[in-house]
């Protein structure tokens, strides 16, 4: 089986992180003034966390869908015992054999380069679609698991069709790549 002929389902995951706010430059929260002696001492002394709080969210993709999204609060690395238990067994395996011919799947995990050649990877417009959704209106979270809601909601309103149509592009984009290069794919 191979990807150009149709013959096999193509499944990608990636993982992004979401922050309390949508601040993704740090060096943006700060507060500019040209006369520092009017500020108010509230606004001049008040503490920042220098990391903000931030949950990951990592997920598969396919032209059948989206997989249950894998969330993990970032206190410390996941290990290999969580992601296989609460991310492959719990959200993508029923995924996979709810919406797929196991046989038939070639599964693109995030770890491969791919980032070099973006246009054959839908995943970075889904994450933008879904940020735009989250944050939407100025909307900020207090906690992580109230942020965790919210993207949780927010999946669940994605249009599949535009991510459906995404996906099914992706085969002559790989067959411009494999002809012509990376940048064969690219639109400038």
């Amino acid at each position: 089986p191979t990807l150009l002929n149709n013959d096999v389902e193509l499944i990608m995951d990636d993982e992004k992180y979401f922050t309390l706010t949508n601040e993704s430059v740090s060096t943006n929260r700060g507060f500019y003034t040209s006369d520092p002696s009017t500020t108010p001492s509230e606004v001049k002394f008040k503490r920042t966390q220098k990391y903000p709080a931030k949950i990951l969210v990592r997920m598969a993709i396919s032209g059948k869908g989206i997989s249950k999204p894998f969330f993990a609060k970032q206190t410390q690395a996941i290990n290999e015992r969580t992601h296989l238990k609460k991310y492959i067994e719990a959200g993508l395996m029923p995924f996979l054999n709810s919406y797929h011919n196991i046989e038939k799947v070639l599964f693109w995990p995030d770890l491969t380069s791919s980032h070099y050649a973006a246009s054959a990877r839908p995943f970075e417009t889904i994450w933008q679609i879904l940020e735009e959704k989250v944050y939407g209106g100025d909307w900020e979270a207090k906690t992580i698991d109230q942020l965790k809601r919210r993207i949780q909601q927010q999946l669940k309103r994605i249009d599949m069709k535009p991510v459906q149509a995404m996906f099914s592009s992706i085969r002559k984009q790989l067959r411009k790549i494999a002809d012509k290069g990376p940048f064969a794919a690219c639109s400038f």
